[in-house]
């Protein structure tokens, strides 16, 4: 919710950048509409009416500042009875970056920077640059940024962006010049960035130049500026506070490769460092529900570790069963190489082109849609030990896609929306890039492994059940888990345990004995551009348009190979 100081910042933003862009204006004046407290309140309530959940009594809404929960959400769900919380984002009201004093369910702001000083905006900005989609393909430019090397020219011009400098009392302090990003006139040809910038970093990437070497080296610049500037702040205020414990969330905190640089050179100041799942803004409802506890409830709440990251929906076999037997193959299919998948999954007679031509014809596409209809009912069977038998399968090579249990909330598919492969193979990293997720085949995949087993395949292992945090991996390793260990010698893993995910973990553990190795490649389950499956039905319409060899829905299997026997 914005209240004075924000319309009055920007105000004072147009006195002090005269050449701040007249596009602005328009954002501004629907960004301050959008969260205007009546606005907001209006909206809550249209949304709970059409869900049922109110009548003519409406309750009060309390309101809570957006760094204030994204830090409590952090420590109240760590293992750490006391920590220094560190938020960075884009922007909240006027904070971009805060720093916390956390000691049970008291929270102290002791340190901020506001606009325009913001990093995530920042990261934004070359995110687009390198041919990604701004507030989305932050990961890929992530990603990119191993593939890049030192350039001194490209690091003088980041540094003419940002610095961080020491000031009094020899503390350090950042400094972003945002007039590069958005506080000056924009470029006619690329009207998403300023002049300033287009003359300095010269063409934006397209999404088919990403992977040219000069935006990769433009990425591994600002990554690793992005991490030294990180890394120095917080240890800035570890050294201050005292404290041995860092929380850290925010959307910035969904960048594991700066968190995994925080742990592994901060060693001499940190006992440990816990990341909240849903940094981002998905998970400012979880903390500002938090909030109001602090203030109703004080007595009963305390420090208390996030059971698990699994708060969706799940389904029994009896819904899956159900869903099976109303299921309808969608007619919208985006991209070519699903129509493709298509074809393939059904053995059609037709080639791509043609059959998303006959989704246009109501009954000519219920001929395909019957077919899938009747591969269901041929092909859904039940197994009595799913671990066991989606082991055995991923162990000889084929690729599955395991929907299980309640849904993970946060960015990161945990093993109950994921798609497996043998970790062992590296060509595994491929297949499943090009012929299930569609994307490009330089992105990287992590590893799903078995708590008991961290320290032998990573480097300076802590708690890590999120998939949000970076080690550098072990000799052991690169030898024996090769498809998920990143360009740079470093993996994004998840660390399974028993408690938190027992079938998940059994399957792990199927495979280990099976192969001697304790972990599984992990990735979404979705097609690059879509939203991770939630329902049993998006499973199916993942299984039909990919090249995904089995699903496991709940202890039902379906076989691709089964549509040989169809009639």
């Amino acid at each position: 919710m914005f209240t004075y100081e924000v319309p009055l910042y920007f105000l004072e933003e147009w006195s002090i950048y005269p050449e701040k862009p007249p596009e602005a204006l328009k954002f501004e004046k629907y960004y301050l509409a959008q969260k205007h407290p009546q606005r907001i309140r209006e909206t809550i309530r249209d949304e709970l009416s059409q869900a049922r959940l109110v009548g003519e009594y409406f309750p009060p809404i309390n309101h809570y500042g957006h760094h204030y929960c994204h830090a409590l959400c952090a420590h109240i769900t760590s293992p750490f009875e006391s920590s220094l919380g560190i938020v960075a984002d884009g922007n909240s009201e006027l904070d971009t970056y805060s720093v916390w004093d956390c000691h049970g369910s008291d929270l102290k702001k002791i340190f901020s920077k506001q606009l325009p000083d913001s990093l995530g905006w920042l990261y934004r900005c070359f995110t687009e640059f390198c041919g990604f989609e701004p507030n989305g393909g932050e990961g890929k430019l992530m990603g990119l940024a191993p593939y890049g090397h030192y350039v001194p020219e490209i690091q003088q011009k980041i540094d003419q962006l940002i610095s961080c400098t020491k000031v009094q009392n020899q503390a350090v302090d950042f400094h972003i010049d945002s007039t590069f990003l958005y506080l000056s006139k924009r470029d006619l040809k690329h009207p998403s960035f300023t002049k300033t910038f287009i003359d300095l970093f010269g063409e934006p990437a397209t999404p088919d130049s990403s992977f040219d070497t000069y935006y990769q080296n433009v990425a591994w610049a600002i990554q690793d500026t992005f991490e030294t500037v990180l890394l120095t702040m917080a240890r800035r205020f570890l050294t201050e506070t005292g404290h041995r414990n860092l929380t850290l969330s925010g959307g910035v905190a969904l960048n594991c490769k700066a968190n995994g640089h925080i742990w592994r050179e901060s060693q001499d100041l940190l006992d440990d460092i816990y990341i909240f799942p849903m940094s981002g803004d998905d998970g400012i409802g979880y903390g500002a529900n938090l909030a109001y506890s602090v203030v109703h409830f004080p007595t009963s709440l305390g420090v208390s570790d996030l059971e698990s990251a699994y708060l969706g929906p799940e389904f029994s076999n009896k819904e899956i069963e159900e869903y099976a037997s109303a299921f309808t193959l969608r007619n919208n299919f985006s991209t070519k190489a699903q129509y493709e998948s298509l074809v393939r999954s059904l053995d059609l007679d037709v080639d791509s082109k043609t059959l998303k031509a006959l989704t246009k014809d109501r009954q000519e596409y219920k001929r395909i849609q019957d077919l899938a209809s009747e591969y269901l009912g041929v092909a859904l069977t039940r197994q009595a030990n799913v671990a066991e038998y989606t082991a055995e399968k991923i162990a000889t090579g084929n690729i599955v896609s395991w929907f299980q249990g309640r849904m993970e909330a946060g960015p990161r598919a945990l093993g109950n929306r994921s798609i497996l492969a043998d970790p062992r193979d590296i060509s595994n990293r491929d297949r499943v890039n090009e012929k299930v997720k569609f994307r490009e085949l330089w992105r990287p995949f992590c590893p799903s492994v078995l708590m008991e087993h961290c320290d032998e395949y990573f480097e300076l292992p802590t708690q890590c059940p999120y998939m949000i945090n970076t080690f550098a991996v072990t000799e052991t390793a690169r030898k024996k888990a090769p498809a998920i260990v990143h360009v740079d010698g470093t993996a994004r893993p998840q660390f399974v345990t028993k408690k938190a995910i027992p079938r998940y973990h059994q399957l792990i553990s199927e495979f280990h004995k099976l192969t001697g190795v304790p972990i599984l490649l992990n990735t979404s389950m979705n097609i690059k551009g879509e939203p991770i499956c939630c329902t049993p039905d998006d499973a199916l319409q993942l299984f039909f348009a990919t090249d995904i060899d089995i699903l496991v829905l709940g202890d039902y299997i379906l076989e691709k190979h089964y549509v040989k026997n169809l009639g």
